[in-house]
């Protein structure tokens, strides 16, 4: 099969990740920070490394300020939920993920919180940082932003927001899941308070893990209750960050693969591998954008200005008919609304969604050529201009 399905999760795993995953079941099989045995202790030193790996990553020297969980939806709720909980006013994109958008929404429900939708323009970063400028009030306590668009790729101005938040005294939340492992991200110098990223995205790693990575780990509130490994005498959840937030037998295996999918992304370089992803990208855009019967919904995905995620739909079929047309022809493309409401809105692709191919480090320029030349051969022969809904 064709992937290119690596906006859901990076596939395949680097050989370097599945080995990874592979030895920790022969040498570190024991549960770190709940005994004080050797095997434990190699263990925890391991799920360490994994921590330290991630700060050179991000630009965050504090390790223990570094929270395992099982994907970037459970972090940003972890965030959202902490800082939302004294009340206070949030604002968003008009491209932020359900994962963002659902927990405020429920916040607000509860009358516990306000939030405001910021509009974006594509490619005009500073039109975008004044929308969420003219949202500010004096009340704001955190801006939220996706670093791109699931659906469309559309970046968002990170440091420019990051250094807006700032200066009004708010707070900064970063939904990494599409730009990690494809884009610098420096916390310090960005003014990224919170930072939350999927590990089995563009870090490479096996699924069920994520991190929440933190510059303001007081401001944290426990989402988990339970045993930390330590002050267990104690009825209450511990303060201090990683364990706060760390109740219960971490992931091993797949920190471990986290762990080694981190070390490929340093070697390789962010930026390098995200101006691959945008080249070859650009180049299955280019010959889709020739193509007869093809409706696209995302501009030219350049690096500066986009993560290398394509929508579209072939004819008149909707996003989640063009996904099975693909899957039949041996490609694995993602159809649907892609769990982002506001962005479908804001595209008004609403009633019939998108198709998504998203280009990932593992994808070669092979296979970009097979999936034009099927796609095009599906248009020719196989009378995909009419709906047959």
């Amino acid at each position: 099969m064709l992937y290119f399905d690596n906006s859901a999760t990076s596939y395949p795993k680097p050989k370097s990740v599945m080995d990874a995953v592979s030895e920790s079941f022969l040498y570190y099989g024991a549960n770190p920070g709940r005994s004080g045995h050797s095997l434990a202790m190699k263990t925890a030193e391991k799920v360490f490394e994994c921590r330290e790996n991630a700060g050179k990553l991000f630009g965050i020297s504090e390790p223990e300020n570094i929270v395992f969980t099982k994907n970037c939806t459970e972090a940003l709720n972890a965030v959202i939920m902490s800082i939302g909980e004294k009340g206070g006013h949030f604002i968003i994109s008009d491209l932020e993920h359900n994962s963002v958008l659902r927990p405020l929404y429920e916040l607000k429900n509860r009358g516990i919180i306000s939030f405001s939708v910021a509009e974006t323009f594509e490619g005009d970063f500073e039109k975008t940082v004044k929308s969420y400028e003219n949202l500010m009030r004096s009340d704001t306590k955190m801006i939220v932003a996706t670093g791109a668009s699931n659906v469309f790729g559309t970046k968002l101005p990170v440091s420019m927001l990051g250094k807006t938040a700032h200066e009004h005294g708010a707070l900064f939340l970063l939904d990494g899941a599409q730009t990690a492992g494809s884009e610098k991200i420096d916390m310090e110098g960005e003014n990224i308070d919170f930072l939350c990223v999927p590990g089995h995205k563009g870090l490479l790693g096996p699924m069920g893990t994520g991190l929440l990575l933190t510059k303001r780990p007081e401001l944290m509130e426990p989402q988990i209750f339970g045993g930390t490994g330590n002050f267990s005498l104690l009825p209450k959840q511990p303060k201090e960050l990683p364990e706060m937030m760390e109740s219960g037998t971490l992931n091993v295996p797949g920190i471990c693969g986290l762990s080694a999918g981190i070390d490929k992304v340093l070697s390789e370089g962010e930026e390098n591998i995200g101006k691959r992803e945008a080249e070859l990208a650009c180049y299955i855009w280019d010959e889709l954008d020739k193509m007869g019967g093809i409706k696209l919904f995302s501009s030219r995905p350049e690096y500066r200005t986009h993560a290398p995620v394509i929508s579209f739909v072939i004819g008149d079929f909707s996003g989640e008919e063009t996904a099975r047309i693909l899957s039949e022809n041996n490609i694995a493309a993602r159809g649907g609304f892609h769990c982002s409401a506001l962005a479908h809105f804001k595209a008004n692709t609403e009633k019939r969604g998108t198709c998504r191919i998203s280009v990932g480090t593992m994808n070669s320029f092979d296979e970009a050529v097979k999936l034009i030349k099927i796609i095009a051969s599906i248009i020719k022969n196989n009378n995909c201009l009419q709906n047959n809904s």
